[in-house]
């Protein structure tokens, strides 16, 4: 489909009721304010790659995290993916992933998913003022959270999509839970045909919000204490009222195009993508996000971006762990009945810490 005055005006209207109230926000000086930092951490093997610079692009399972618009073009019949990542390696933590996404009705009645995000965090000493070194137990810190997808493809050019999910974190004795919703629109279309009939769809672009949902407040034991009352006679166990946290909401806005790499009028083997973000946070600083992947026959790709940030490149102005740089690669093996069967490795640079890696794989069913 090629882009038309009415396609451009609808789209427009699209972006400006997604973004009336998110666009405004971006402020660094509020940062570290929102609690479940957990829905910020992208644990898939593919998008991870390219970042937010993906969100035009991404597809199947894997587009619950990113822009949800993508899960209803990338599943053939079923698909189920699963990724581990080593997240700021030395930290000892990991972070597993599954994603399940089912086609209805052969499409016809859109993609139905579901994400499962659990973190696996090694054991932390307990102290007390009595036991400032602890020697006394350990205990261990839960991040979950499960989404629920539905996305439909509504024309070659127009895909959307929502998710609904559920955060639950705390420590045995203090906990909290929320529920965020997550929406997406992608828009495909062929700019430049050229003389090749099979380049087409050679432009990708996705608009998403996400943690969107109230606040989430800390409950449990571990807020309170003893104190001792004003006369001294006797204590009393005291409740520390804990302020609602908010959600980390953002909007994404992220547009890709193929460009052909063949000498060869009718060949389409070779495809370089250029892609690019802009990433508006609520609560730090906004992100721009450029990136390439290189594809072979569909069959094997490598990719690398930078993700930019205010400061980023002063250790004593950096907000984030991360220093810019990231990078992956994937391989698609042919499984048969438009089956297949792919592994993906993520890479993205830290410091401190000595990375984040990820690793995984997806399984396409077909037929």
């Amino acid at each position: 489909m090629i882009l038309n005055r009415k396609n451009i005006i609808g789209l427009g209207m699209l972006v400006a009721a997604m973004s009336t109230n998110i666009v405004k926000a971006g402020n660094p000086e509020r940062q570290g304010q929102a609690g479940a930092a957990q829905l910020t951490i992208n644990s898939w093997g593919r998008s991870s790659g390219l970042g937010y610079a993906y969100g035009g692009m991404t597809k199947g399972a894997e587009a619950m995290y990113l822009n949800v618009a993508g899960m209803s073009r990338g599943v053939n019949t079923t698909e189920l993916s699963f990724y581990r990542s080593e997240w700021l390696r030395g930290s000892g933590i990991g972070v597993n992933t599954v994603g399940f996404a089912q086609k209805i009705n052969g499409g016809e009645g859109g993609t139905f998913g579901i994400s499962v995000m659990q973190f696996g965090i090694k054991p932390i000493e307990i102290t007390t003022e009595q036991n400032p070194y602890g020697g006394i137990g350990t205990y261990r810190v839960n991040m979950t959270n499960i989404g629920l997808a539905y996305s439909k493809t509504f024309s070659n050019a127009i895909s959307a999509g929502v998710v609904v999910r559920g955060v639950s974190e705390g420590i045995p004795d203090a906990q909290a839970s929320g529920i965020t919703l997550d929406a997406g629109v992608q828009y495909i279309t062929t700019l430049k045909p050229g003389n090749n009939a099979k380049k087409k769809d050679d432009f990708k672009f996705g608009i998403s919000i996400k943690n969107i949902g109230p606040g989430m407040k800390h409950q449990g034991e571990g807020l309170s204490y003893k104190a001792i009352l004003d006369n001294g006679t006797f204590t009393k166990t005291v409740q520390v009222k804990a302020e609602s946290i908010k959600m980390p909401s953002f909007l994404n806005i992220a547009a890709a195009y193929d460009m052909k790499l063949d000498s060869d009028p009718n060949q389409y083997d070779n495809k370089l993508t250029a892609a690019f973000s802009f990433t508006n946070f609520a609560f730090s600083a906004n992100q721009a996000t450029f990136g390439l992947e290189y594809s072979y026959k569909e069959i094997f790709s490598v990719r690398a971006g930078f993700a930019y940030q205010e400061g980023i490149f002063n250790v004593d102005t950096r907000t984030s762990a991360f220093t810019g740089l990231q990078g992956g690669v994937s391989y698609n093996f042919n499984a048969g009945d438009d089956s297949e069967f792919s592994v993906d490795y993520s890479y993205r640079a830290t410091n401190p810490f000595s990375g984040v890696h990820t690793f995984g794989v997806r399984l396409g069913l077909g037929k």
